[in-house]
C-alpha cells in the first residue's frame, strides 16, 4: 500500500466510532438463531408472543425475554390486540434487511456446497 492510499482511506472511508457502534449492536441482536428466526416470520407478518414462541420452540418465557432484547434495540414495536400483545418490524428497511443478511447466507450455503 502506498501512503497516499492510505492518506484517502484514512480522509473518506474510516467509519465513524457511532456507526461502528450501531453496526456491532445490530449484529449481535441477529446472532441469536431464535432472535432470527423470530424475525424472518415477523418480515412476513406481525405476530403475538405466543405465534413466535411457537414457531421458534420456546417458552413463551423465553420468547418474551428474546423479543424483549429486538424492541430494546428498536428493531420492533408493540401494539394490543385484545388481550394480545402484537409484535412487527420497525420498518420496511428492517425487513428488507433481514431478509438480505438471509438470502446473503443461503447464498455462501450455496457456494460452499459447490466447493
Amino acid at each position: 500500500m502506498t501512503s497516499e492510499f492510505i492518506a484517502h482511506v484514512a480522509e473518506d472511508e474510516i467509519v465513524s466510532s457511532d456507526l461502528l457502534d450501531m453496526s456491532v449492536t445490530v449484529l449481535k441482536t441477529l446472532s441469536d438463531p431464535a432472535r432470527l428466526q423470530m424475525l424472518w416470520a415477523l418480515s412476513t407478518e406481525d405476530l403475538s408472543l405466543s405465534d413466535l414462541a411457537q414457531l421458534v420452540g420456546v417458552s413463551s418465557t423465553v420468547a418474551s425475554q428474546l423479543l424483549s432484547r429486538l424492541r430494546t434495540a428498536g428493531v420492533l414495536q408493540t401494539r394490543k390486540s385484545g388481550r394480545h400483545v402484537i409484535y412487527s418490524m420497525h420498518d420496511e428497511r428492517s425487513r428488507e434487511f433481514i431478509r438480505q443478511t438471509l438470502d446473503f447466507a443461503r447464498h455462501r450455503l450455496e457456494l460452499q456446497d459447490k466447493a
